[in-house]
């Protein structure tokens, strides 16, 4: 997306969505102030006012993002990440521009980059195949190789614990997560 583009849609997420929120939180807060609310309509209008609070703080976030020059796409940061891990191997990629919450980039970028050393590491392989897409309003990410096989969720004390926290972070963001292993390599899916 071009400066100019992401300029104007931080300002229309600021004229729009973020000034929309901010007076839905004054109307809950007008409700908590009444003087009939029950206390269990108050608790409930309470969430209701901790939940838009979380909503205008992605908001900003979004909308600070867009506004820095600096910031880069997560596609474009996730092609750079390849490079920098796989290195000499060969990879072939397929990275689809789609909207990605930022709110939840940096865990897909600690997913990602546990996913990659894996394969260049532990796998023995000699190609490394990599997905993202979006669908159905998600995010889809896949990893591949062709390698020994054998990868799986070890949650012993001898086990490494990469791809345990690969998971808990997946499980955290609400995700699916599966694995495929087979002595012909290991496909790995993160959906989010």
């Amino acid at each position: 997306m071009s400066n100019p583009a992401r300029l104007e849609l931080a300002r229309d997420l600021h004229d729009g969505i973020a000034q929309d929120l901010v007076a839905l939180g004054y109307e809950l807060d007008l409700l908590l102030g009444a003087t009939e609310s029950t206390v269990e309509s108050r608790r409930e209008i309470r969430g209701l006012r901790f939940k838009v609070d979380e909503l205008i703080s992605k908001v900003r976030c979004e909308m600070y993002a867009l506004r820095d020059p600096k910031v880069t796409t997560f596609q474009d940061a996730l092609t750079q990440l390849i490079h920098e891990i796989c290195g000499d191997l060969q990879v072939t990629h397929s990275i689809s521009h789609f909207s990605i919450p930022i709110s939840y980039q940096p865990e897909l970028k600690a997913i990602a980059t546990e996913l990659l050393r894996n394969a260049k590491v532990h796998s023995r392989a000699s190609h490394i195949e990599v997905l993202l897409k979006g669908v159905e309003n998600r995010t889809y990410l896949e990893v591949s190789d062709n390698g020994v096989g054998g990868a799986q969720v070890n949650t012993s004390r001898s086990g490494r614990l990469g791809l345990v926290g690969v998971k808990e972070r997946v499980e955290n963001l609400h995700g699916q997560f599966e694995i495929i292993s087979t002595e012909n390599g290991t496909r790995i899916k993160v959906v989010l």
